[in-house]
């Protein structure tokens, strides 16, 4: 595991993703679980399942990071999508096979910071 600094308050959306897929290919969890928002459906999932990225996957590179772009809210203060590309690979194939995948990020700001409430192809 490889320790990760979590992003200070005022950062933007897109420094935050960054950051997530840092502790991601850190395998740094707790880091990882502090830029969630606890309260999404996605949580569990994302840290807890034997597919959680933070434990079966054995490389993340060529990470991209697009502009925030406005959620369903319509408030890009309040919540915005992250276009994301990277390449992966994994121990076990439980979702998608290994190389280049493209996704969002959704983020919400909570308490003045941005958090992420999930992610996936949407």
């Amino acid at each position: 595991m490889s320790r990760v600094t979590p992003p200070p308050e005022g950062v933007s959306a897109a420094e935050v993703v960054r950051t997530y897929l840092r502790a991601v290919a850190g395998h740094d969890k707790q880091t990882g679980q502090s830029m969630w928002d606890h309260r999404s459906p996605q949580y569990e999932a994302e840290f807890e399942s034997v597919a959680s990225s933070f434990t079966n996957w054995t490389s993340l590179t060529d990470v991209e990071i697009g502009e925030p772009e406005p959620e369903t809210c319509g408030d890009i203060r309040r919540c915005v999508r992250v276009p994301v590309s990277y390449t992966f690979e994994q121990c076990e194939f439980y979702t998608d096979d290994d190389g280049a995948y493209s996704e969002r990020f959704f983020l919400n700001r909570v308490d003045g910071r941005w958090l992420i409430n999930g992610h996936g192809q949407a």
